[in-house]
């Protein structure tokens, strides 16, 4: 039915010509001919009884427009895969200004994958980053706790001061008129926190339960809420309770206020949670090394079509994560020069990345079972109460894209400790602390 004909115009830009038969352009053009003739109405015909000849000469376009769109909806896979070629993006349809006397032509730009030689991966040199929990990184977390773990009692008369916490009924005025968002019951807020205007709290402290107040106060001219921003307003406030803060004077008040028996059972709860993110912390940056090794050791050429859909995809989901965060998205941002050479950076590497471990998986064969799949979903269950371990899991294997993110994640595990078996290792040590002050100064550069 088709014949194809590839020629190359680049290192990974492919030219598909497809031919399909006359005869073959006849019977979906008669075809759609024939639709139009059941659909159509004029005057003096009954309906689906239009002469052929009239309806092509007056709808011929359109038929041939119609026939055009079909032939290449069904022939446009079989011409792929005639042609031998592994489409790295959607490939570009081109129809020629002129067709041939028999037969109807078009052609199919594609850009493939590019072809990627591994080098010997005992040529690497890789180092690994061993994060170690250090004493001091014990009694930083305990420190941390005795600072922020606060324990409020509510006290009967009691008058408010900064630091304590107090339960109100609010009811706020712009103009003596109730505006959105002006209202609260049971609201319970801890004076000098800064989560409301300071007005507001300033004017809580010395008041006792039971106590009505009446706050006159003046929104920020930055107010995050624009309508109010810069205005006076009035609450008529109701005090229902305060309560003073209290904090552990040592670790065994500390285990209790954070429900553990005593000082051991918190250490031994601290210890297992650092021991887990060192661990996580040491497969994350002996991978990063591992594959910035890798992607080092090869120069690969990217074409510029593979590189554009990557980055307009990359930021699809930025966009989409923000919004789902509730965090506004200017249309400024994708003019920011650095923006778009932060999104080519990340996507360049990505797919360089996934090149070479495609070819890493390939020559090692290394795959993913089912035993590992459901060994991960075991240790992502954990996280959640035994009751609804099933639950979990019966809903992870129902959604495609997190099993098949989870079985991509188990096999770059899999390719980067293949890649740290044969490469040539240099080890370093870091304190869990040290790796967190590397990663906080990373991040803000």
């Amino acid at each position: 039915m088709i014949q194809t004909e590839v020629k190359k115009l680049g290192a990974d830009e492919h030219a598909v010509n497809v031919l399909v038969a006359q005869e073959e352009y006849d019977r979906i053009y008669a075809a759609q001919v024939d639709k139009l003739i059941s659909k159509l109405k004029l005057p003096g015909f009954r309906a689906g009884k239009m002469p052929k000849g009239l309806v092509e000469k007056q709808f011929g376009n359109q038929a041939h427009d119609d026939a055009v769109s079909e032939l290449i909806q069904e022939h446009y896979a079989a011409a792929i895969e005639k042609s031998g070629l592994l489409p790295a993006v959607q490939p570009e349809l081109e129809l020629p200004a002129e067709q041939p006397d028999c037969g109807f032509r078009f052609t199919l730009k594609v850009v493939t994958w590019p072809e990627v030689k591994l080098k010997p991966l005992k040529k690497l040199s890789v180092q690994t980053t061993q994060v170690e929990v250090t004493d001091a990184d014990m009694q930083s977390v305990i420190d941390r706790l005795l600072e922020t773990q606060i324990h409020y009692e509510v006290e009967e008369n009691r008058a408010t001061e900064k630091g304590d916490q107090v339960t109100v009924d609010f009811n706020g005025f712009v103009d003596n008129e109730p505006f959105d968002g002006g209202h609260g019951e049971d609201v319970q807020l801890v004076i000098g926190a800064g989560h409301f205007i300071p007005d507001f709290e300033d004017g809580l402290i010395g008041a006792k339960a039971g106590d009505e107040k009446s706050l006159a106060v003046t929104f920020p001219e930055d107010y995050q809420h624009k309508p109010l921003a810069g205005k006076d307003a009035r609450f008529e406030v109701q005090v229902k309770a305060v309560a003073r803060s209290e904090k552990a004077s040592n670790e065994d008040e500390l285990a209790k206020m954070v429900s553990f028996d005593d000082a051991a059972a918190l250490r031994d709860d601290i210890r297992e949670r650092l021991e887990k993110e060192a661990e996580e912390a040491s497969y994350n940056s002996s991978r990063d090394a591992a594959l910035d090794a890798l992607v080092a050791a090869h120069g690969i050429s990217l074409p510029e079509k593979m590189v554009v859909q990557d980055m307009q995809q990359s930021s699809q989901r930025i966009v989409k994560s923000m919004q789902q965060q509730g965090m506004e998205v200017k249309p400024d941002m994708f003019n920011d020069p650095a923006w778009t050479k932060e999104l080519r950076e990340r996507s360049e590497r990505a797919l360089r990345i996934s090149l070479l471990l495609s070819r890493v998986r390939e020559l090692n064969d290394i795959q993913v079972v089912e035993d590992e799949v459901e060994a991960e979903l075991d240790a992502q269950a954990t996280q959640y109460p035994a009751d609804q371990l099933d639950t979990f899991k019966n809903w992870m294997k129902s959604q495609k894209e997190e099993m098949a993110s989870l079985r991509d994640k188990l096999l770059e595990k899999k390719c980067v400790a293949c890649i740290m078996e044969q490469a040539k290792i240099k080890t370093v040590n870091m304190t869990l602390d040290a790796w967190q002050a590397s990663q906080d100064a990373a991040h803000e550069k």
